[in-house]
């Protein structure tokens, strides 16, 4: 057990908090925070009292927005980062105090690292040095990958990493404060295993290359939850990396998700793909792949450590097509080795694929990915800038390819809206 977790007073009174972050621009953030779920559960296994304030949930005047959209509302989130007297704040601080608690955990992802500091610094500042403040997360584990010895400040009291295998755990989501005001979207997230054997240099995923499997009976209990509640009102989206990869996992979770009337969407590896299994994916409900391709160059694709040819990816969406189960393309652009030709191959690669949707993301350098250490490490680089839809890149590219990569934007933004006409 971590040595923050062992700690602890026994029944403790403990507030997990999400920090905000889409709320700012606007974003309708459709899932719970579900690993902050598994942490709760966990703590409340130990027999502490826990409680979790989303502070991120959408608020009514939250949206869906196209990549473009996003790009443009970022800048909220910066501003906000400077208005300590911003609502949110005000009613972020409000919560924690009404909750009294004796141990507050935040998580954070890079890019919102900033948030939960601000939601430390106010907790200390208010509340004083009598409350534990622990922070964990994806940003926490890239950075002591690192440097093991990295001080997150002062304003902590602990860190926790990780919690080995607490994707066995079945999350306990009445823990979520108004758990009750969630939709069946909302909630329709499930996670069956976690990890991934890829090596690819850009992505944070690659922290956890052991995959760790749920019992089929503890994700039949959780699925059934779902249907009590909603009675199948919205889609499951299996949030796992690798749903394709282990051919047994896959069979039984499908067959569980179509035994109990369920239509699913899952991600996959290109290589994980098979006219089979594609097969089974359609006969079992499956609705929608997300595929992670990431770039139409193959300099670029063994550049990054894909392990993935070009004829391959042709090939095997070709399968997709064929079979007439929509699915969304994810790719990359702006790597600090990336040129406008490799620019050229992804448009070309895309025009030959037809994705149904084109999922555009700016290379974002996370801490502790191989990238980031060979490329900027030794740059002292702004945590709120470290987003995947961010103009305001880091990333120090030419005027050409920043014009390129922003045309690309718009051109596959439309023709994302064709697609949406077509399918409709």
């Amino acid at each position: 057990m971590n040595r923050a977790l062992q700690s602890l007073k026994p029944n403790s009174r403990i507030l997990l908090v999400e920090p905000p972050f889409y709320r700012f621009f606007g974003y309708e953030r459709w899932h719970y925070p579900i690993t902050l779920t598994l942490v709760g559960t966990y703590l409340e296994q130990q027999g502490h009292f826990v409680r979790i304030f989303d502070a991120d949930k959408p608020t009514p005047d939250c949206r869906s927005l196209t990549r473009l959209e996003v790009m443009d509302n970022y800048p909220q989130y910066e501003a906000a980062l400077s208005d300590r007297e911003h609502p949110i704040w005000e009613e972020t601080l409000r919560v924690i105090k009404e909750f009294n608690p004796d141990v507050v955990g935040l998580t954070s992802i890079t890019a919102k690292i900033d948030s939960a500091n601000i939601i430390a610094a106010m907790i200390r500042r208010e509340l004083g040095r009598d409350i534990i403040i622990m922070l964990g997360g994806a940003h926490v584990q890239g950075m002591l990958t690192m440097h093991p010895e990295y001080d997150f400040g002062d304003v902590y009291d602990f860190v926790v990493p990780r919690i080995p295998e607490i994707i066995r755990l079945r999350p306990n989501k009445k823990l979520i404060m108004q758990h009750e005001t969630y939709s069946a979207a909302n909630f329709s997230g499930i996670m069956t295993s976690t990890g991934c054997p890829n090596t690819c240099t850009f992505c944070c995923h690659s922290f956890e290359k052991s995959l760790v499997y749920r019992n089929i009976n503890d994700i039949r209990m959780e699925l059934e939850e779902i249907k009590d509640r909603y009675n199948g009102a919205a889609p499951i989206y299996i949030m796992d990396d690798c749903f394709f990869s282990n051919t047994k996992h896959f069979r039984s979770v499908s067959a569980l998700l179509n035994e109990l009337q369920f239509q699913f969407t899952a991600g996959s590896r290109i290589m994980a793909l098979t006219p089979e299994k594609i097969e089974l994916f359609a006969q079992q409900g499956g609705i929608k792949l997300l595929v992670g391709v990431e770039s139409g160059s193959q300099r670029i694709l063994d550049k990054v450590e894909k392990r993935l040819r070009i004829e391959e990816i042709i090939s095997r969406t070709r399968w997709l097509n064929k079979a007439g189960i929509p699915w969304s393309a994810f790719f990359v652009v702006g790597f600090p080795f990336e040129t406008i030709d490799d620019l050229k191959r992804t448009e070309e690669l895309i025009q030959k694929i037809r994705p149904s949707f084109v999922s555009m993301n700016r290379f974002t350098p996370y801490p502790g990915t191989q990238i980031y250490k060979e490329y900027f490490a030794h740059k002292n680089l702004q945590f709120k800038d470290l987003f995947q839809l961010n103009r305001d890149s880091c990333v120090e590219l030419t005027a050409d390819m920043e014009d390129y990569i922003e045309k690309m934007f718009v051109s596959f933004n439309a023709y994302n809206k064709q697609n949406a006409i077509k399918v409709n």
